[in-house]
């Protein structure tokens, strides 16, 4: 994503983190937006599983199921939440998944920690320029874990 790093399904609910705000968005509208400076802190709250590959495995498995069946299988795709706490209180806000099933567990705990750091940390916050060097950084993180 251009303006920030994207968390949750870009065509659907998501949040993008910014370098000045967190803004919550269906699809390219933005539903919410949150300067850095009101934020308290950030919690993800995302379905997870301990499979390393679970976009892979959910798409073959749902579309298995659509040729077994032929019609749309219909899936759990229930939301997860962001929740920011500011000055004023809480706002929960919907994030969308790409596929069924959850988030490679690691990835998201290594979100939430990068989101800790932002939330603590304004001088990291113009990294979010380079979202993609950001997100490499995420994985390359958890790759290096799992090897050592």
């Amino acid at each position: 994503m251009p303006d920030g790093l994207a968390i949750g399904d870009p065509g659907r609910r998501h949040l993008v983190l910014g370098v000045d705000t967190i803004s919550h968005r269906d699809g390219p509208a933005v539903t919410q937006q949150v300067d850095w400076t009101e934020i308290r802190g950030a919690t993800l709250d995302l379905r997870t599983t301990r499979f390393p590959f679970p976009g892979a495995f959910s798409g073959l498995w749902s579309s298995v199921l659509v040729m077994i069946t032929q019609t749309d299988p219909d899936l759990d795709l229930a939301p997860g939440t962001a929740v920011l706490t500011t000055d004023h209180g809480s706002l929960r806000l919907d994030l969308d998944r790409h596929h069924p099933g959850g988030y490679w567990h690691p990835i998201v705990s290594r979100t939430q920690l990068l989101m800790d750091r932002l939330v603590e940390d304004a001088a990291s916050r113009p990294l979010l320029r380079q979202s993609n060097a950001v997100l490499d950084s995420i994985v390359s993180s958890v790759r290096r874990a799992r090897v050592a």
